[in-house]
């Protein structure tokens, strides 16, 4: 079978660098190259990764099946929009938008146009958290009765702490890892929200580092630390670490534990060396299946969701209450 011709829109979030070396040396695909609307930051990814560059958005699109989007997020829109009837599909990364309305504007383009849209969620597809889901949907342990979550990591680079960007803080950036991977693992959908936030971490911030989110997974309580708590030197992005109270056991997962831990003289940081099953890579195969076949994928409709959380989220801290996600205002 031939090869997935796939090209790259914009260089400027951080797990661009996994995906893009993914799909210039997986089978699965041939990489065409990247377009960024900043060039000098396009270019100098490009030489990194040894890669080619576009100048033109045209250009990329006219030679591709298939793109992955990740740009900043209030960009989102326009680069989907740009690409919908062009391409058979977009792997946007998270969050699909910064307000449901976006979400829902790229979705009826998109469907309107012929093109699938999907969201980029890896968390589903690391191995501790299929195991998960297995486990909930077995009930050998019985019905969960609580859920503590957490999502924490160190304060990313650029343009995530400029709201004009990102739309947010560290619940924009962090939510949505764990609002997909519950959805999913559960089939439930969330109901409340009511948010704490601060910036109280790192200084000079114009956006929120810290924020907990008490939830209400239908009839499951839900709590989930999203903050940016961690120091500068911590070796990962994230963690997302699940705790699941259920009726005859408790479930702890850390989804990035599975790691090999490097130290040298010539860094200054510890690292983490993944081994085993690589989340990014397993997502894009399975995108391309998607496309092909029309397998199981995290769709458009999996990120709104995602998105509907974060904006009523941050509409309980402006009205200092409980929200409603889904159903009536009681």
């Amino acid at each position: 079978m031939s090869k997935m011709t796939v090209g790259l829109i914009s260089s400027a979030h951080v797990h661009a660098d996994s995906y893009v070396e993914i799909l210039k040396s997986c089978d699965a695909f041939h990489f065409i190259g990247v377009w960024d609307d900043d060039q000098n930051r396009g270019k100098r990814f490009c030489n990194l990764h040894g890669v080619d560059y576009f100048d033109r958005f045209e250009d990329l699109i006219s030679t591709c099946e298939c793109v992955v989007v990740t740009s900043e997020n209030v960009k989102h829109k326009e680069h989907i929009i740009k690409c919908a009837g062009k391409v058979k599909g977009i792997l946007c990364e998270k969050p699909l938008a910064p307000t449901i309305d976006d979400a829902q504007k790229m979705i009826e383009v998109c469907a309107k146009q012929g093109t699938n849209l999907c969201t980029a969620f890896p968390v589903r597809f690391h191995p501790v958290s299929k195991r998960v889901k297995e486990i909930v949907v077995s009930k050998e342990l019985g019905e969960i009765k609580m859920i503590i979550s957490t999502n924490r990591g160190k304060v990313p680079p650029g343009w995530f702490t400029s709201p004009e960007l990102s739309g947010g803080g560290a619940i924009m950036d962090h939510v949505v890892h764990v609002v997909d991977f519950l959805r999913w693992s559960t089939g439930k959908e969330f109901r409340t929200v009511r948010t704490s936030l601060g910036r109280q971490i790192n200084k000079g911030l114009q956006v929120e580092d810290c924020a907990i989110l008490e939830l209400k997974l239908e009839e499951i309580p839900v709590t989930l630390d999203c903050s940016w708590g961690m120091p500068v030197s911590y070796p990962y992005w994230g963690e997302v670490k699940i705790r699941l109270i259920l009726e005859k056991g408790v479930i702890e997962a850390d989804v990035f534990s599975q790691n090999i831990v490097f130290r040298s003289n010539e860094s200054h940081h510890e690292e983490w060396i993944n081994y085993g099953d690589n989340a990014d890579e397993v997502m894009l195969l399975s995108f391309a299946d998607f496309i092909r076949y029309g397998t199981d994928f995290p769709t458009a409709k999996d990120g709104l969701e995602a998105t509907r959380v974060v904006e009523k989220a941050y509409e309980s801290v402006k009205l200092n209450r409980e929200v409603v996600i889904h159903g009536e205002e009681r």
